[in-house]
């Protein structure tokens, strides 16, 4: 089995680990360090489950007009189609709580961290160069994202979304999410394993990146929505390509087959 960057990190985490706590958030306000310092947050990670740290249930706490919103969508139809089944990603806040087998790759450089998840093949851009969130950028459904490092944690500022009207977490164009990310190992967290990772191959070892998410947005929910995404690292085998809009490509040849092709 390929151990293929976990040497490097091995030595960061144990500069790092110690300090880690299940559900911190706050690390003191200290300064970002040097950038050879920061943890490096490479490699493949496996979502293995979220808790609300306020004991409740992990499903969003809808507001009366976000309830609404969600009933009048739905109403404008006689069934709603599974997005999977037409290729269709949720985006953020869903992409990184998906707890369904499905890996995400992080690959990290001085100016960005880009994350691939496997799941309909979404992709984040999260920049860590200084900049700002750009004027008059186009929405989408990863939205833009900068970071910034508070000592070993990186800090995520996710805004500029595109309304997406359906459950489990819809959000409108004012949506505003922030993630703070540190590593740590499976001693130092308490969380009930999904079970769709019971057919999924192990763990490298024992790394844990704690993704702890605030989404908030007035438009859905009853106030600020916070959960913990716990992820193990895998190995580089167990991310593939998610082909689905190729089927739907070739359901659309199939359509247009002439007679004598058959």
């Amino acid at each position: 089995m390929s151990r293929r960057g976990i040497s490097g990190l091995g030595l960061l985490l144990g500069l790092y680990v110690s300090a880690s706590a299940i559900g911190q958030t706050d690390r003191g306000g200290a300064e970002p360090g040097p950038a050879e310092s920061r943890p490096d947050l490479s490699g493949v990670w496996m979502a293995i489950g979220v808790r609300n740290p306020d004991g409740g249930p992990n499903a969003p706490r809808y507001s009366a007009e976000g309830r609404a919103r969600l009933d009048a969508f739905v109403a404008q139809f006689s069934e709603v189609p599974e997005t999977g089944a037409a290729c269709v990603g949720p985006g953020m806040p869903g992409m990184m709580l998906s707890t369904v087998s499905y890996p995400i790759e992080f690959v990290q450089n001085e100016s960005r961290i880009l994350m691939v998840a496997e799941l309909e093949t979404q992709v984040r851009r999260v920049f860590i160069d200084g900049r700002e969130h750009p004027e008059g950028v186009f929405p989408t459904g990863t939205g833009h994202s900068i970071g910034t490092w508070e000592g070993d944690t990186l800090v995520i500022d996710t805004a500029q979304l595109e309304e997406w009207p359906v459950g489990p977490w819809p959000r409108s164009e004012d949506a505003h999410i922030v993630e703070r990310m540190h590593l740590t190992t499976m001693d130092q967290i308490d969380v009930r394993r999904t079970g769709f990772i019971a057919e999924v191959a192990p763990p490298l070892n024992d790394d844990v990146l704690v993704v702890d998410i605030t989404i908030d947005d007035p438009a859905y929910y009853d106030g600020p929505q916070r959960r913990i995404a716990y992820y193990q690292r895998m190995d580089d085998y167990a991310t593939s390509e998610y082909a689905c809009s190729r089927g739907l490509w070739y359901d659309e040849l199939d359509k247009r087959r002439l007679p004598e092709a058959e």
